[in-house]
This record gives C-alpha cells, structure tokens and sequence, in this order.
C-alpha cells in the first residue's frame, strides 16, 4: 500500500516538474528570420509582442529554420523568400485560406481530388510595414507560414495579415 502512494506521488511530482520545463510560451510565439539591423529587430518584436506571448529573431541560416521546425517551435514563422523556397513543401503548412488576399499568394498547392487552390504561405513584399503603431521598412520579400503543429492559429493569421497590408 505504501509502496502504491509512493510510486503515484512520484509519477504526480514527475509530469508536474516536465510541465513546468515546457518551453512553450503562454501566447502565440513568432520567429522571425532576418539579418535585418538591430533597431529595426527591436521595433518588430516590439509591435509584435502586443499580440504575442513570444518573439524570437534570428540570423537568416537555413539550418537554424529546419532545427525550430523540427523541435516544433514556433506558430508563425517570417522568413527571406529565398530562405523559405528551400524548404517549401506544402504538406508542412497549414492552409491559410482564410487571409483576406488581394492578390493571387505564389505559395500555392492544388488538391488533386478537388482541383482546389490551397493557400499555404503568403509573401510579405519589401517596404514600409506598420504592425501596432510601429513603423518599419523591410528591404527583401519575406515569406510567411504557419507550421502544421502550430496551435495558435488565428492568432498567427491575424498577425500575417497585417504584415501583407499595403502601406
């Protein structure tokens, strides 16, 4: 009997330390590629905190991206153009149909039993952006997209929607 309360207590006290460890922020949690300067780093994370729980920015190496892709990080991703064509594979995004697009996005898939157009990235163009009172300027296309794991969906397409606006 005692033995019983012992291992439960034990096994009680081991999922609750792992859940305290959970890297995963409260709010949505962007992660931006760029090798943009560092005041302009700080104006984004700045805007973009005020819709999200976590902001991270990092240099623009692919590797970096397929390592927060693979450990699941992440519910909205910014990235180069060039940068996201290279791990540009539809069955890893979720669809983002549902974005206000004004223009035909390039990142689209077909479904081959439907014949549907699928949505599945969208391309932020270079100029002037304002997200929440911030202004910035973006020299490069960007690319944005929401991992197939990610829980914080609309969030995230509200955050890429207000990038895509024209200024």
């Amino acid at each position: 009997m005692m033995t019983g309360i012992r291992t439960a207590l034990c096994v009680i006290v081991s999922v609750l330390f792992l859940a305290s460890c959970s890297s995963r922020p409260d709010g949505m949690h962007v992660i931006l590629f760029s090798d943009m300067r560092a005041g302009v780093q700080e104006k984004i994370k700045e805007a973009a905190k005020q819709n999200t729980g976590k902001v991270d920015i990092f240099p623009a190496y692919p590797e970096k991206l397929l390592t927060e892709i693979t450990a699941h990080e992440g519910d909205v991703f910014i990235v180069p153009e060039d940068m996201f064509q290279a791990y540009d594979d539809p069955e890893n995004f979720q669809p983002l149909d549902e974005l206000p697009l004004d223009k035909t996005s390039p990142y689209t898939a077909v479904d081959q039993k439907t014949g549907e157009k699928t949505v599945y990235a969208v391309q932020i163009e270079k100029g002037g952006k304002q997200l929440n009172g911030y202004s910035f300027r973006l020299n490069r296309n960007m690319a944005a997209f929401i991992p197939v794991y990610a829980t914080k969906t609309e969030e995230a397409l509200q955050l890429i929607s207000q990038l895509t606006e024209v200024r």
